[in-house]
C-alpha cells in the first residue's frame, strides 16, 4: 500500500493521478461552493505522510474545511503543501490549528504567518514551530500591533528634528523600555501600539516627546531632594502625585504656547473630560500662567494615589528622579566651572587683578532674558556665556550670587617643580557637546621637558624581563620584512633552486627551458611613525606608573629593531589653564641615555584632561612625513579634571579630539587597565580601537602585540 501512495504522490506533483480524478469528481453540493469532505481528505492524504494520516485523525479538519469557501480551502491546501515539503509532522499539526486560524486572517496575514513558521523551524526546532502554530492568536495580536504600531526607528529622526526646533538645550532621542527623560536625552519605547490606529499611536509618541521636553523647559526638575523630604510622603507615592500635578501644569503651558499640540492633549488625556469637582479645581489652580513646580508641590494633598490610578494617560511615561538628579548635578558642576572661566575672562579683559562685582538680572516676564552687570555697568553677554547662563536657569531657575565668582590667581596653582622647565606654550580649542560648538582658545597647554634621573631602572627592567625581551625582539625582527624575496626572475641576487631543478628536468625531457632561474631581493622600507601618549595623572601612582615605565623600556628596545620613527610624551594637568605635556622622547631624538633617564623619571602628576593633549600630539604627528601614523594612549581611566571636565563633557571632548586626529589620517588606539572602560571607550575610540587589560603584568607584551598588529 505504501508503494501505491508513493506513486500517487509523484503523480500528484505532476498534476495527475488521484488529484486529477478528485478535481474532476462529481462534487457533493456545499453551501460554500467549495470541495466536498471526501475531496479534501484525498488531497490531504496525498500531501501528508500516510503513516501520520492513518495514525492521526484528519477527519475533523476535513469536516470543518468543507464548510469554507473554495478560495479558503485552496489557501489552506497550498499551505499544507508548503509545510509538508519542510516537515511532515509540522504539516499535520497545522491541520489541527490552521483550519481554525484561516478564518481569522486575510491573505497577507496568512502568508506572513507561514513565513514566520518557516523561520521559527529553521532557527529553532520542530516543537517551537508547533507551539507557534498552536498559539496563532498571539501571532495575530503581535501582527496587529506591528501593522498599526509605530517603531522607534521610524520616528526617531523626526522627533529629534521636532525637539531641535524647540527652546532649551539640545536633547538626544534614544530608545528604551519606558518613556522618560533624564534632562539630557528623551527616551521613547521601541514600539508604541496602544491603539489600533496608526495615526493615534503616532500622536501618542509625539505627545510623549513633547511632554518630556516640557519637563526640562518649564522646570519640572527644579525640584530639590529637600522638597521631597519635606512632604513626608513615601517616595513612590510622592512621584505618582507629583507627576499627576505636573502633567496638569505642563499641559496648560503647552496648550498656551503650542495650541496644535494642546488639541492632542485634550484628545488623549482623560483628566480633561472628568466631571469630578476636585479634579476641576486642581486644573484651575495649576493652569495659572505663573504656576511653577512649587505649585504642584503645594497641592499634593488634594488627591490620593488611588484616585490617580483611575486616570490612564498614555503619553506621560515615568519620572526617574535618581537618574535626573545625577545628570543635573553633573551638568551643574560643569556649568559652574564654565561660568567661572567666562567671568574670569571678562575680568582679564579689564586688565586688572581687582575683584569685580558681577550681577545678573532676569526679566520678570521671561526668566531666560538675562542682563549682566560688572560694577553696575551693563556688558554684552557673549553667545558662549549666554548658553551657560541659560542652561543654569533651565536647571535651577535662577543664577544665584554664589555662582558669580572668578578664578583666584594663586601662584601655587601654577608653580612648576624645580626639576621641570617649560619649553613652549600653546592654546587649544575645547569641544562643548551641550552647545555643539568649540570654546575657542580655551585650554592653555605647556610643553615641559622632563629632567633626567640617572639610575639603573632601564638595566634592571631589561634583566627582569630578559625572557620576554628575547621573544619581543624575535617578534619585531620578523615584522621588519626588510628583504622581500621575488622568485622566478630573469636575473637577481641568488639562484632559485626550485626553478633550477624544474629547468634541469625539462632539459632532460627535451622540453623548452624556462630562463627565470633567479631570486631578486627587493628592499622594502617601513614608513611608520607612532606616538605614545602616556597617562601621568595622579591616579597612576604606584604599580601603574611602574608598569608604564617598564612597558616603555621594552617598547623602545623592540622599536629600535624596526627602525620606525616614534615619540613618547606624557600628559596631565589641572584645569584648562594648566594642561601639561611632558616631553620624554621627540621623534628626531635617538634612543640615547638622556631618553632612558627621562623614562626613569616619569612620575604621577595631576589630572586627566585628554582633549588638549590629543590635539597637541596629533599636531606633532601630522608634521611627520610618514605613510602610516599612529597615536597610542596608555591610560588608567576616563577623562577627569577638577573644573568640571568629567563625565559626558570630558568624554565628548576627547572623542572630538580623536575624530580630529583621524581627519589627519592618524590611527588612534587606547590601552587601559580601567575595568569600566567598556562603558565609554567604544564611544570614544570605536569598537575595535581599544583594549582593556585585566592583568597589569601582561601590559608590556600586550602593548607590543597591539603595535605589531596595527603596523603590519
Amino acid at each position: 500500500m505504501a508503494g501505491f501512495w508513493e506513486k500517487q504522490v509523484k503523480k500528484y506533483q505532476r498534476g495527475k493521478g488521484i488529484k486529477h480524478k478528485t478535481d474532476n469528481a462529481k462534487r457533493t453540493p456545499q453551501r460554500s461552493g467549495g470541495m466536498s469532505e471526501r475531496q479534501i481528505q484525498l488531497k490531504l492524504e496525498l500531501l501528508i505522510d500516510p503513516s501520520l494520516s492513518s495514525n492521526k485523525n484528519i477527519f475533523e479538519t476535513c469536516k470543518i474545511l468543507k464548510t469554507y469557501s473554495l478560495s479558503d480551502q485552496e489557501r489552506f491546501l497550498n499551505a499544507i503543501e508548503k509545510l509538508s515539503s519542510i516537515n511532515q509532522e509540522l504539516a499535520y499539526n497545522f491541520c489541527d490549528y490552521g483550519v481554525k486560524a484561516i478564518k481569522k486572517m486575510d491573505d497577507y496575514q496568512w502568508n506572513t504567518w507561514l513565513k514566520h513558521l518557516n523561520k521559527i523551524y529553521k532557527e529553532s526546532d520542530l516543537n517551537s514551530s508547533i507551539n507557534e502554530i498552536k498559539d496563532y492568536d498571539s501571532f495575530l495580536s503581535r501582527f496587529s500591533s506591528e501593522s498599526t504600531g509605530i517603531n522607534f526607528s521610524e520616528i526617531s529622526k523626526l522627533m529629534e528634528s521636532m525637539v531641535t526646533g524647540l527652546n532649551g538645550r539640545s536633547l538626544k532621542i534614544q530608545s528604551s523600555n519606558d518613556s522618560y527623560t533624564d534632562t539630557e536625552s528623551i527616551f521613547l519605547p521601541e514600539n508604541i501600539s496602544s491603539y489600533n490606529n496608526k495615526n493615534d499611536n503616532f500622536d501618542v509618541i509625539k505627545l510623549s516627546t513633547f511632554y518630556s521636553w516640557a519637563q526640562t523647559w518649564y522646570g519640572t526638575w527644579r525640584l530639590k531632594k529637600k522638597d521631597i523630604d519635606d512632604t513626608n510622603i513615601k517616595i513612590n507615592d510622592f512621584f505618582k502625585k507629583y507627576q499627576f500635578m505636573e502633567t496638569i501644569r505642563l499641559d496648560s503651558k503647552i496648550k498656551k504656547d503650542y495650541p496644535g499640540i494642546g488639541k492632542l492633549i485634550n484628545k488623549f488625556n482623560p483628566i480633561y473630560s472628568t466631571t469630578d469637582p476636585k479634579i476641576k479645581e486642581i486644573i484651575t489652580l495649576l493652569s495659572n500662567t505663573d504656576s511653577t513646580y512649587k505649585d504642584s508641590l503645594k497641592y499634593l494633598d488634594k488627591i490620593s494615589t488611588e484616585e490617580i490610578d483611575d486616570f490612564k494617560i498614555p503619553y506621560t511615561g515615568k519620572y526617574k528622579g535618581s537618574e535626573v538628579f545625577k545628570k543635573i548635578d553633573e551638568r551643574l558642576d560643569i556649568n559652574k566651572s564654565l561660568l567661572k572661566n567666562n567671568l574670569t575672562k571678562l575680568k582679564d579683559e579689564e586688565g586688572t587683578d581687582q575683584d569685580k562685582n558681577f550681577k545678573i538680572t532676569q526679566n520678570p516676564d521671561d526668566e531666560y532674558d538675562l542682563k549682566l552687570e560688572i560694577d553696575n555697568k551693563e556688558v554684552e553677554i557673549s553667545d558662549e556665556l549666554k548658553d551657560v547662563l541659560e542652561s543654569i536657569v533651565q536647571d535651577a531657575g535662577e543664577i544665584s550670587d554664589d555662582l558669580l565668582v572668578t578664578e583666584k590667581r594663586n601662584s601655587n596653582d601654577f608653580e612648576k617643580s624645580e626639576n621641570e622647565k617649560i619649553a613652549s606654550q600653546f592654546l587649544y580649542d575645547e569641544w562643548d557637546y551641550s552647545r555643539k560648538n568649540y570654546h575657542k582658545k580655551w585650554c592653555k597647554l605647556d610643553v615641559i621637558n622632563v629632567d633626567e634621573t640617572e639610575n639603573n631602572f632601564v638595566a634592571d627592567t631589561l634583566f627582569k624581563y630578559k625572557g620576554l625581551v628575547k621573544h619581543l625582539n624575535k617578534t619585531f625582527e620578523a615584522l621588519r620584512q626588510d628583504d622581500k624575496r621575488q622568485r622566478m626572475q630573469n636575473y637577481g641576487d641568488d639562484i632559485d633552486l626550485d626553478s633550477f631543478i624544474d629547468a634541469f628536468v625539462d632539459m632532460k625531457r627535451g622540453s623548452e627551458i624556462d630562463e627565470k632561474l633567479f631570486i631578486k631581493l627587493n628592499k622594502t622600507e617601513r614608513n611608520v611613525a607612532v606616538m605614545f601618549m602616556v597617562d601621568m595623572s595622579g591616579s597612576t601612582t604606584g604599580w601603574v606608573n611602574q608598569m608604564e615605565k617598564e612597558s616603555l623600556v621594552l617598547l623602545c628596545q623592540s622599536l629600535e629593531i624596526l627602525g620606525d620613527m616614534y615619540g613618547i610624551y606624557g600628559f596631565s594637568g589641572r584645569t584648562r589653564n594648566n594642561c601639561e605635556i611632558y616631553k620624554i622622547k621627540a621623534f628626531e631624538e635617538s634612543y640615547n641615555s638622556s631618553v632612558k633617564n627621562r623614562i626613569s623619571n616619569i612620575s604621577p602628576m595631576n589630572y586627566t584632561r585628554m582633549g588638549a593633549s590629543i590635539r597637541h600630539l596629533s599636531m606633532l604627528l601630522n608634521q611627520i612625513q610618514a605613510k602610516t601614523k599612529i597615536l597610542i594612549t596608555l591610560s588608567d581611566g576616563k577623562p577627569d579634571d577638577v573644573d568640571g571636565y568629567k563625565g559626558t563633557y570630558g568624554i565628548e571632548d576627547t572623542k572630538k579630539a580623536l575624530l580630529e586626529a583621524r581627519y589627519f589620517g592618524i590611527h588612534t588606539f587606547c590601552i587601559t587597565i580601567d575595568k569600566e572602560g567598556m562603558e565609554y571607550l567604544p564611544h570614544m575610540y570605536g569598537r575595535n580601537n581599544f583594549t582593556v587589560i585585566d592583568q597589569i603584568d601582561k601590559l608590556p607584551s600586550k602593548v607590543s602585540d597591539i603595535y605589531r598588529k596595527i603596523t603590519r
